[in-house]
């Protein structure tokens, strides 16, 4: 009868020369050939006999990608027994448990596994015996001892028939509820030979397996597909992205098989490169790509490896296959190489069938889906009534039937008869098939988030849409029950910032950023998907080791820490090493400042000034000052685009401190004062901010053209022009709508107000040097507020003190809805310092012509769209600069009182638009 050990020797006996395994370290390469390869298999079969292993038995491995992980699974299926693999991230306890679930008499370990394996079975009554694979250690028998003995020769032919049970896969609860899956000989042979139908490789073929054995889609991409081909299997010892791209290259990869993650990667390191290219070559690459994917889609025509050669490159040039497997795959990410000519083929299955049932095709531009049924393998659709009406194609719990479903679990009779009913695996997954036969996975069913409305949500979709922001490296989306109700009320998500990119481009508040991009990326689902809270973790997520979220456990974490701050003893997050340097008299100075702004928080030295402390973008410039003038130190602004937790700031602070302290001052009531008063000279502010009539008198008539057209067009009507002041600086501050408030509001000044007028932009805009000279001539100041509040502030104070008209916009953003959102305190500190009036403008009507997150919306230009928009000046709000010794809360009444004055306008032409 059929079994995996005799596919394994027929291709040895046929390539005894070949190398069957490498495996790679950073200075040399251990190189096994099948005779090599089969010779330690039968070694080992035959240490084992001796230890009276015989059919049916189990033997556990726990050990890393090798040579010898390999002749040891072909050693015990040699004899007829069951291979145990382990999971080499278990601890003890988890080990103990399996080996006890499972029944293994054998623990076959490595050098590096050894503590691991004597600690887990020491407890056990009978204790498995520990077998070592390589080297010696007292007390354990070696494989290397036994090499040369000639017990291998002695065994009988191997005894296995293709009904029985090869290996036992554990896929979850090794902890409390250990499940064993139970593969034959007859699934993994079919598996392979279902596969093989699809995934042609030959003796020519070299595959990298960086997946860990102990896995089901591992053993069928890194053992039975090569092995039973003649191929070249490559190991790693250490396994990094720097360690796979010189495998590529060296050993001449052509198949492999990994996780989503690497292929995001290889596309961050593509589109990094793209995007640090001139405006032309980025424009190029994305004409090509388009290009590329619509050959591919309507003329099965790919000419992604001339198109897009250093991206292939990257991979070695000579990959042929790969297939990715263990979690979902971003199709947004899957469409971008798809249209570069990579050809990924995404596998779904689940231990319990072997590895795969569904393989996407070589070609196929469907890259949401998850191929179709391998041979011999059927797939049908439980519907579910709860399934979401809005869906074009309703889907349910995937089943799947044919010979790669597994025995059952083992010793789990009551956990098999939930799983297998009449020969159909409820996978618990849940999806769809389309006309074609593709099978979409649209979630999981233990997974689904059930909202008080009754809406059911897939957090996997939810989050791939959120991970679309750069910023965003990773997140998990829950549920939360607000109090008094049985289910989520709400979806909340634990988000890990891009730190790496934050850094790189000076980018200190983290939550401000990544809010922005939650708001915006919401305008793009309906209302009961959209993530209404979040955390920010800046460890990374809990995963399996196929990269699969441990939602539980994060969502454990996440309610456990509701409550843990409050439960923390103040300094729990103090060393003994940390009180002995905040008893510095300068350290203990600047700690109490810091307190004073961290809103009760707990102050430790690792804590992050915003994420911990709370401290929002201009409360951290406000800290900054203040300790500039109290410890009479100046931070460098290349310093503070450095500073992210507390001992960031004390170091910054602390050396530029006299000994004794003596350069520092008294207690700031105002730190703003010193701040924005000094006038400072500054060439470049001057140069932008210097008069051009004759540019100027040209673009008012530009700008009132435009506002010609926008009254015809989007029906703009302006009101309260009165209120503009005839002479002498001004700020004004409307709310933030669209990307067209700017040029609405310069069209409805009179020039005498327009020639005076300059905007602090974000330099983000003007980065090449056209584009900063354009800035020049339009007078914008372009600084970046995410890494250098200060300097923007500067800026409008800087033009104020020269009877300059300055436009900010106070939310600091647009809108994500169109209504007023909150106001930062930016205008009224600068109007405060300045002793100038604000004249508080409403904007109406814009978003819907133009709405964050969207383009332009044509159609509502068109003359019979009824559009209307306003722009409404109101009453100057008035700045008695002799009133600010009464401290900063004088900022918050100010900037309460604009937002006051803008909201009333702005709910005034709202209730009009309903009238009409």
């Amino acid at each position: 009868m059929p079994h995996v050990f005799e596919d394994f020797a027929r291709v040895a006996e046929r390539f005894p020369d070949k190398v069957a395994v490498e495996f790679c370290r950073r200075a040399d390469v251990e190189r096994c050939t099948y005779a090599e390869l089969s010779a330690l298999a039968h070694q080992v079969a035959g240490v084992l006999a001796g230890a009276g292993i015989t059919k049916g038995a189990r033997c556990a491995i726990l050990a890393d990608n090798d040579a010898r992980w390999c002749g040891a699974y072909f050693g015990i299926l040699r004899l007829g027994a069951i291979a145990v693999p382990l999971d080499t991230a278990y601890h003890a306890p988890q080990v103990r448990t399996v080996l006890a679930d499972s029944g293994a008499t054998v623990l076959v370990t490595s050098a590096r596994h050894l503590a691991t394996a004597r600690e887990a079975t020491a407890a056990m009554s009978p204790a498995p015996e520990v077998l070592l694979l390589s080297g010696t250690a007292p007390g354990v028998r070696d494989i290397d001892t036994a090499l040369g003995a000639g017990v291998a020769s002695s065994l009988p032919p191997c005894p296995a028939t293709s009904s029985d049970a090869a290996v036992m896969l554990y896929t979850s609860g090794t902890t409390s509820d250990p499940k064993g899956v139970v593969l034959t000989h007859g699934n993994l042979l079919a598996e392979k030979t279902a596969a093989f139908t699809v995934v042609r490789l030959t003796e020519h073929d070299a595959i990298l397996g960086v997946l860990p054995l102990f896995h089901a889609l591992a053993q069928l991409a890194n053992l039975l597909l090569p092995f039973t081909a003649g191929a070249r299997v490559v190991f790693l010892e250490t396994i990094t992205s720097t360690d796979m791209m010189r495998a590529f290259t060296e050993r001449q990869i052509t198949t492999f098989c990994v996780v989503p993650q690497f292929y995001y990667l290889l596309h961050q390191r593509i589109m990094d490169r793209v995007a640090s290219s001139p405006f032309p070559a980025r424009v190029a690459f994305r004409s090509l790509l388009a290009a590329n994917a619509r050959l591919r889609q309507h003329l099965g025509l790919n000419l992604g490896r001339r198109l897009f050669k250093r991206a292939h490159d990257a991979l070695g040039g000579h990959m042929r296959v790969m297939v990715s497997g263990g979690s979902r795959f971003d199709s947004r990410i899957g469409r971008d190489l798809y249209a570069m000519g990579f050809n990924i083929l995404q596998a779904y299955g689940l231990t319990e069938c072997s590895g795969a049932a569904t393989l996407l095709r070589p070609g196929d531009p469907h890259v949401e889906a998850v191929g179709q049924v391998l041979a011999g393998v059927e797939i049908r659709i439980l519907p579910d009534p709860a399934s979401p009406l809005d869906r074009e194609h309703p889907d349910g719990e995937v089943l799947i039937k044919g010979p790669i479903v597994m025995a059952g679990y083992h010793n789990r009779p009551d956990v098999n008869a939930a799983a297998l009913e009449d020969g159909w695996l409820h996978t618990g997954d849940l999806g769809y098939l389309d006309e074609d036969g593709r099978l979409y996975i649209t979630g999981r069913k233990r997974e689904i988030i059930v909202l008080a409305s009754g809406k059911n949500i897939y957090p996997e979709e939810i989050e791939a849409h959120y991970a679309q922001s750069p910023f965003i490296r990773e997140l998990c989306v829950m549920g939360v029950a607000l109090s008094g109700e049985p289910s989520a009320e709400r979806l909340h998500a634990i988000v890990v910032p891009n730190v790496d990119l934050m850094r790189e481009r000076h980018i200190v508040n983290f939550r401000e950023v990544i809010r922005f991009d939650i708001e915006g990326l919401a305008l793009g689902l309906p209302h009961y998907k959209r993530v209404l809270s979040f955390d920010i973790w800046l460890e990374d997520l809990p995963r399996t080791t196929t990269r699969k979220l441990k939602r539980h456990e994060i969502e454990r974490r996440y309610r456990d820490g509701q409550t843990a701050a409050e439960e923390r003893p103040a300094g729990a997050d103090w060393s003994d090493a940390d009180q002995v340097w905040a008893a510095d008299p300068r350290v203990s100075r600047i700690l109490a400042a810091i307190r004073a702004s961290a809103h009760g928080a707990a102050v430790t030295p690792d804590a992050n000034l915003e994420l911990d402390l709370g401290l929002d973008s201009m409360e951290r410039v406000e800290l900054f000052s203040r300790l500039e003038q109290e410890m009479g130190v100046d931070v460098a602004e290349e310093a503070a685009q450095r500073i992210y937790t507390v001992r960031d700031l004390v170091d910054a602070v602390h050396p530029l401190t006299g000994e004794s302290g003596a350069q520092a001052s008294a207690a700031v009531a105002d730190p703003w004062a010193r701040t924005l008063a000094a006038d400072e000279s500054d060439e470049v502010f001057a140069s932008i901010l210097k008069p051009r009539p004759i540019f100027g008198t040209f673009a008012f008539l530009v700008m009132r053209a435009l506002h010609a057209c926008a009254r015809v067009f989007a029906g703009l009507r302006v009101t309260g022009r009165e209120h503009i002041p005839a002479a002498g600086p001004f700020v004004l501050s409307p709310n933030h709508q669209s990307y067209l408030d700017g040029f609405l509001l310069v069209g409805a000044l009179p020039y005498a107000t327009f020639r005076r007028l300059f905007f602090v932009g974000a330099s983000e805009y003007f980065e090449t040097p056209l584009r900063r000279t354009l800035a020049e001539w339009i007078n914008v100041v372009p600084v970046d507020p995410d890494a250098n509040l200060l300097r923007a502030m500067q800026a409008g104070a800087f033009g104020l003190r020269r009877n300059r008209v300055l436009a900010l916009f106070p939310e600091g953003e647009r809108s994500p809805d169109g209504a007023p959102r909150r106001f930062k305190k930016g205008a009224a500190i600068t109007a405060l310092q300045a002793g100038v009036p604000i004249v508080p403008v409403a904007i109406h009507g814009v978003f819907e012509i133009w709405p964050r997150g969207k383009s332009l919306q044509w159609r509502t230009l068109w003359p019979w769209a009824g559009t209307r928009c306003d722009v409404q000046f109101g009453p100057p709000i008035p700045s008695d600069g002799a009133a600010l010794a009464a401290g900063s809360d004088k900022y918050e009444q100010h900037t309460a009182a604009l937002r006051a004055s803008v909201v009333q306008m702005w709910d005034a032409l709202e209730s009009q638009r309903r009238r009409l």
